[in-house]
């Protein structure tokens, strides 16, 4: 779902849950208590995980994953670089394989080209509308480093190669907002950790959690500490997914202790020979870790003293103030020595500010230049001066990425090209020296031994080395007995997982405080489900944690009755006793038309004015209203403190008979007792007076089997019973049988030899009519025989009462 392009590409799919050996063992655990008949978890596919390498993907560079969760509806972008080795739009990842406009959130973990370069063109020249995170540190070099790239890279009128400018560039600084290491931060369901990486200053890996499925994105990482920088985080949680670089596939990197004394006795070799050192180093970084390499051995070497060691980098210089604000990021012994001096304030170590600065220099010196690969810069000038004398080399401390200069010279070719299109001779002598803070294959394996994750995805590789690293990894987990998958995708090479994320609630509100954990325990509430994770809260606190309201419906019926409330209130305390209380309700008297708009009347009460703090005539009025209905009160009855209520009222144009009102506040409790009160209410409304001798001439014409009598005296009854209901009738004609009466002020006939009834006005009226009519016939057809069913309260009449 986030493609832009619907294309045939290859993709890798993996269709099983991404529960964590320990997750799985805790399930199997739970599984031996509880059996259940049908298992649907099985039948459920899951949700789609999907991995999308734009950059980065089998090779070094322009490193850039995205990470779609849920089919699309949550999208994270982890780092955003280009590559060393192209320029212009080449360098870039490619970002024309999604829609960019999709992505929520783009992480960036450190301040090296290859992952930061593109961020001002994929903010301000796309239509990417995410945010953007990095740390404090990286935030602060990102900026200086940005700044000297769009200067150095300022073409010329006719070149359309630069991506971005100055302009890009701050109104990406505005976007960028800063995380520090071991913060939780939730965008929108989106939970974002970062890590130290002890790859550079601010470096860190990220750790996602969507829904409960945890990505792990290292980007460059490094399990050993070095001179300035601690090693890297382990996080506390098992991730189900791991997406690690492996930039040095299986190769190990050979012991710090005599990296460093091979590093030093190979300057020391060079500038015996009366030779110049080519250092080329990234300005942040590297660097730094070099000049406290050198400043150790020229302090512990007197004999030194009289050879110049340069910083060819305004950048560093300007970045080490950077250094020396975030100690606390620095490892315990660069603390340590804080405290005494300023390690970073080198003694033996001047700054070059350009190239010809040392063309008189015939001497034997050392110098840091940049950049690293060298492709441009002081570093290609300064290399292009010394490559062809012999007594001068070149020392290559980081990863030389294919197809650069750097990588070039280390082939044992003969020959380079210069910039103006000359060839060089390459007589210098070329060593290369890692100290590229990158993990090796002993770093990875054990990185991944620790956390066990069900998934490895390889990035930030060449084919060869990530082709290596997988088949070392895939033979490493089959020999300790462990599943794990391990992927090495091409660019734009999907890899899906299809996974079952964690079903967690967690209670909240109210209920968390009114209820202790007790395992086993029943916990009742509304299940809300937000941002990929479920709360469980009390309903009157689901408004404080969704965007959801809650209403309560009011119903309101009117039944025709003649009892006076302290005989309904007498047999509804006779039925409820020692169950709910009932009381004595007084309220305002009000008209029968304010009864039928109560609703209204409430919802305009309830709503602001606009004219708030201004009194108005209408708001006046109003209030006289009040005061003069509150002389008049009523009595009514309350059921369950107001559960149910329950008032009298009396004949009015709008209801033509005596009657009361039962009110309720919808929910199943509060509708069972309105059932079983309406009940009651029905059971004592008096019969017509002269019904009860309509009944009983009825038992003695059926007895008698008088059938003229019995047909004239149901229709008597059903006479007596339907004024009851809708009021006196206009006509009644015992000998055709035929009744004619008002029923809401609409004319209705009844034929009641054959049950017709007729009105010509409204459909719904005659029905109505016709529905009673078939009632009135039903409980006559049983009125003969003598009653046994007792009164609830016994107030309807002597001994046993008739329920029509």
């Amino acid at each position: 779902p986030i493609r832009k392009k619907k294309k045939k590409r290859e993709k890798t799919r993996v269709a099983m849950t991404t529960t964590t050996p320990a997750e799985q063992q805790q399930e199997e655990e739970q599984q031996e208590h509880h059996h259940h008949g049908d298992d649907d978890h099985d039948d459920d596919p899951g949700e789609l995980l999907e991995l999308i390498p734009l950059g980065a993907g089998s090779e070094v560079g322009r490193s850039c994953v995205v990470a779609s969760f849920f089919g699309g509806k949550k999208n994270v972008m982890f780092d955003c670089g280009i590559h060393p080795g192209f320029s212009g739009l080449s360098s870039l990842p490619y970002f024309d394989e999604i829609d960019l406009s999709a992505i929520d959130v783009l992480l960036v973990t450190h301040f090296h080209l290859d992952h930061c370069a593109a961020v001002p063109f994929l903010v301000n020249r796309t239509n990417f509308k995410g945010r953007v995170f990095m740390t404090h540190a990286t935030k602060a070099i990102f900026h200086m480093l940005m700044s000297d790239f769009v200067r150095l890279s300022k073409p010329d009128e006719k070149d359309e190669s630069q991506l971005w400018d100055a302009k890009d560039l701050k109104a990406a600084m505005d976007k960028i907002e800063v995380i520090d290491f071991h913060q939780e931060i939730n965008i929108e369901g989106i939970k974002v950790t970062p890590y130290r990486a002890g790859h550079v200053l601010g470096a860190c890996q990220f750790e996602v959690n969507v829904g409960g499925c945890r990505v792990l994105y290292t980007g460059d990482y490094s399990r050993v500490a070095d001179r300035h920088l601690p090693a890297a985080d382990i996080p506390k949680k098992t991730p189900h997914v791991v997406i690690v670089e492996s930039t040095y596939g299986v190769s190990p990197h050979t012991p710090k202790e005599e990296r460093e004394a091979r590093f030093t006795d190979k300057i020391h070799g060079i500038l015996g020979r009366g030779g110049k050192c080519l250092l080329p180093v990234v300005a942040l970084g590297r660097a730094q870790e070099l000049l406290l390499i050198l400043e150790d051995y020229w302090e512990k070497h007197p004999e030194m003293g009289h050879v110049p060691v340069y910083q060819a980098s305004a950048l560093a210089r300007k970045a080490m103030t950077v250094y020396e604000t975030y100690i606390n990021v620095l490892n315990a012994d660069i603390k340590r020595q804080f405290e005494e001096k300023n390690p970073f304030n080198f003694k033996h170590v001047q700054n070059l500010n350009r190239a010809s600065d040392l063309d008189g220099n015939t001497g034997p010196c050392v110098v840091l230049a940049t950049p690293s690969m060298l492709q441009s810069g002081t570093s290609r000038e300064l290399f292009e001066n010394w490559c062809e004398s012999s007594d001068n080399g070149v020392v290559i401390c980081d990863f030389a990425v294919q197809g650069t200069l750097a990588r070039e010279i280390l082939s044992d070719v003969k020959t380079v090209k210069a910039r103006d299109g000359r060839d060089l001779q390459l007589r210098c002598s070329v060593d290369a020296i890692s100290f590229s803070a990158h993990a090796d294959y002993p770093q990875t394996q054990q990185f991944l031994d620790i956390l066990n994750p069900p998934h490895v995805v390889l990035v930030h590789g060449e084919t060869t080395e990530m082709a290596r690293l997988k088949r070392a990894l895939e033979a490493k987990a089959v020999a300790d007995g462990k599943e794990m998958n391990v992927f090495a995708p091409k660019n734009c090479q999907s890899v899906e997982i299809r996974y079952r994320g964690e079903k967690v609630a967690k209670v909240a509100g109210s209920l968390a405080s009114d209820c202790l954990p007790v395992e086993g325990q029943e916990v009742r509430g509304v299940l809300v489900a937000k941002d990929f994770g479920h709360l469980l809260v009390a309903p009157e606190d689901v408004r404080d944690h969704a965007r959801l309201r809650t209403s309560v419906v009011t119903q309101r019926q009117l039944i025709p009755c003649e009892v006076d409330i302290d005989t309904l209130r007498f047999a509804l305390e006779a039925l409820f006793e020692g169950m709910h209380t009932v009381r004595t309700l007084r309220m305002p008297k009000k008209s029968n038309k304010n009864d039928a708009n109560d609703n209204e009347n409430y919802d305009n009460e309830e709503k602001k004015s606009p004219t708030k703090g201004r009194k108005t005539k209408k708001a006046k009025t109003t209030e006289v209203v009040i005061k003069k209905e509150e002389e008049e009160e009523e009595e009514g009855v309350s059921i369950d403190n107001g559960a149910v209520t329950l008032r009298k009222a009396g004949k009015s144009d709008e209801v033509g008979v005596e009657h009361v009102i039962l009110e309720w506040a919808s929910d199943p409790f509060a509708d069972v007792l309105a059932d079983a009160t309406l009940a009651v209410v029905l059971q004592l409304n008096r019969e017509p007076e002269t019904l009860k001798g309509y009944e009983r001439d009825h038992a003695i014409a059926m007895k008698e089997k008088d059938t003229e009598a019995v047909e004239l005296l149901r229709f008597k009854m059903a006479v007596a019973m339907l004024e009851a209901q809708f009021g006196k009738a206009q006509k009644v004609d015992e000998k055709e049988r035929v009744l004619e009466m008002n029923v809401d002020a609409k004319s209705v006939k009844i034929l009641h030899a054959t049950r017709t009834v007729t009105c010509d006005e409204d459909e719904s009226t005659r029905s109505r009519v016709e529905l009673a009519l078939g009632r009135i016939d039903e409980a006559i057809a049983d009125c003969s025989y003598a009653r046994h069913v007792r009164s609830a309260t016994n107030t309807t009449g002597e001994g046993d009462a008739t329920a029509v």
